[in-house]
């Protein structure tokens, strides 16, 4: 899983040589284990973005690294989704929605644990990364010229699909702007519909994963719009383990001090916590036993070992980012 992590997260890239990350030292994310039974259609989670909602708007969230500046400027073609050290310092949890995540995951991703196919409880994504990102950040700017009842929201769905309803000459800059961000709930992930988004054209462009096995691993961009199947339509459960991509930085080595804590005591990881977790659970895995399960590397991840700062070939980025994530972890002062 390092390596495949490692090769995932080799595709993002950094303006700044000396941004404090690296993506050759990928750290581990506890997430959770997810188990649906055929004929489940309470697990039905329709298209969204995590990683927060209004904080995409927010000057204090995903404004304080600029991250979608070129949107905001007009120049929307020059965003650029794979950049990361104008991640850094972004805010993604201002309103600590349950299950939001307070560490930087350039991809999200899940280990099957069954074998699945489409229609049987599996995840679909919509393609369209940078696009469809701009398009529904600028959304709450415009409005229909015609195809809406006055002082409505969404028109219904035969016109929303409809090419006269789509066409570029029915939209318009509304000369006032209203609190109100489509899909965007403070507390929640950013959610999208054909109705509030209707030129995604969401119900044909959510795409399908492709059969998988147990041991096959699934990933997508932690700004990708994804849903789940609102039924599962299949004979076996459909099981996976989450498990995200993670680069070091100084807030993540933050949080795998915490998560440390928690594996240690046996509860569930910061970002998903409460109840007792595997404290009380006889055999458990403990910390002395890792070494042998996992070598070097696995305990790194986990925050278990320290790294080496003075490994050849490191950029003064991963040089200073490894320091700092030692200090972190208080392996020296």
């Amino acid at each position: 899983m390092l390596k495949t992590h490692r090769f995932l997260m080799s595709y993002w890239h950094s303006l700044n040589p000396h941004a404090p990350l690296s993506t050759q030292h990928p750290i581990s994310y506890a997430d959770r284990l997810r188990m649906r039974l055929p004929g489940d259609a309470k697990f039905a989670l329709g298209p969204h973005v995590d990683g927060g909602s209004v904080e995409r708007w927010d000057e204090n969230g995903y404004g304080l690294g600029k991250v979608y500046d070129s949107v905001w400027k007009g120049r929307w073609e020059d965003f650029d989704p794979w950049e990361s050290s104008c991640r850094l310092p972004v805010v993604s949890d201002l309103h600590q929605g349950v299950g939001a995540a307070s560490a930087f995951r350039m991809f999200q991703g899940w280990l099957s644990m069954s074998t699945t196919g489409p229609f049987e409880g599996t995840l679909l994504v919509n393609p369209l990364l940078a696009k469809a990102t701009a398009y529904y950040l600028l959304r709450p700017f415009f409005s229909p010229k015609r195809g809406v009842d006055p002082g409505a929201q969404t028109a219904s769905e035969a016109i929303t699909n409809s090419e006269k309803f789509l066409a570029s000459n029915n939209w318009e800059m509304d000369s006032k702007q209203t609190s109100w961000v489509h899909g965007a709930t403070p507390g929640h992930g950013q959610e999208l519909s054909h109705l509030l988004h209707p030129h995604l054209k969401l119900q044909e462009s959510m795409i399908h994963m492709p059969k998988v096995r147990p041991g096959d691993y699934v990933a997508w961009h932690c700004d990708t719009i994804h849903s789940v199947d609102k039924t599962h339509g299949g004979k076996k459960d459909s099981s996976v383990l989450y498990i995200p991509a993670c680069p070091m930085t100084e807030d993540n080595a933050k949080y795998l001090v915490r998560q440390r804590e928690n594996f240690v005591n046996g509860t569930p990881s910061p970002d998903f916590g409460g109840g007792i977790g595997e404290s009380e659970h006889v055999g458990r895995i403990k910390a002395e036993d890792l070494h042998g399960l996992v070598g070097d590397d696995g305990c790194r991840a986990m925050g278990l070992k320290e790294w080496d700062s003075d490994a050849t070939g490191l950029t003064p980025g991963e040089r200073v980012i490894l320091d700092r994530a030692n200090k972190v972890l208080e392996f020296y002062d």
